[in-house]
């Protein structure tokens, strides 16, 4: 496929997860019973099916080769403070719609949410040889939705936001854990830990991944020139190297401006 056609078939793609973005939020204010139905599918068909393969067990695991994905926005305990509580989750609700969608257009399963940060898996329970550039897709393409994202926040006057990214390829247990009365499908493992470390290293409006996602996600991923870091995580042993992704395919982080 050429690059031309690689650029439409990707533009395409975001225009369609907009499209669904904006058509489930017309049916969200129309029907706030269905909008409760709606925050109940955040975990992908695939996920669904297997939760309700093994409904009589306990745990069902494997070790699979996956990629991790952990946002999180900065300045959020400042803004849960300064802003009034019915405010302050309007945005966050606003926000983590938008950002689950198009998780879920590239294949990424979204595990749990924690306060504001969000968990997402790719490349289990469904077997996925692209799940370190979906990632990646999917992270760039949530760092430019940033904007129209802070746009609406200034029309409500709320303040603007800014959402770090950390991605991270290796081995993890994944599986339904829990009890009959309540199962989740989630992931455990070293790397697990690893990859929230990453993105305990970002900034706002950054994508760090490690060494070995950028070796599984190929040769599209476009990386800031010095933006290479060598950083030791909590309980880690050796430095890890982290990069900078300012882009991948014809998709560029905001603000990105290429030389030359």
């Amino acid at each position: 496929m050429s690059a031309d056609a690689s650029a439409h078939v990707t533009n395409k793609r975001i225009e369609e997860l907009q499209q669904e973005i904006d058509r489930l939020k017309r049916v969200i204010a129309e029907n706030d019973k269905e909008h409760r139905l709606l925050m109940g599918r955040y975990v992908t068909k695939e996920v669904m099916e297997q939760l309700a393969s093994h409904s009589d067990a306990v745990v069902i695991g494997e070790r699979r080769e996956v990629t991790m994905m952990f946002t999180d926005l900065r300045r959020s305990t400042e803004l849960s403070e300064t802003l009034g509580a019915e405010d302050y989750i309007r945005l966050l609700n606003h926000y983590l719609e938008d950002m689950i969608f198009i998780a879920d257009g590239w294949h990424g399963n979204i595990l749990e949410f924690v306060g504001d940060a969000i968990v997402v898996l790719y490349g289990a329970p469904q077997e996925n040889p692209d799940a370190a550039r979906d990632a990646i897709y999917s992270a760039v393409a949530m760092q430019r939705h940033m904007e129209k994202i802070n746009a609406w926040n200034r029309a409500q006057g709320y303040p603007e936001i800014e959402m770090g990214v950390g991605i991270h390829t290796g081995e993890a247990i994944v599986g339904c854990i829990g009890s009959e009365a309540r199962m989740k499908y989630d992931m455990i493992g070293r790397n697990v830990n690893l990859a929230s470390r990453v993105e305990g290293f970002t900034k706002g409006g950054q994508i760090l991944i490690t060494d070995e996602t950028l070796a599984a996600a190929g040769d599209k991923v476009l990386l800031r020139s010095g933006g290479e870091m060598l950083v030791r995580p909590k309980g880690v042993r050796n430095k890890i190297r982290l990069h900078d992704v300012v882009g991948i395919g014809s998709l560029r982080v905001p603000g990105f401006v290429e030389e030359g």
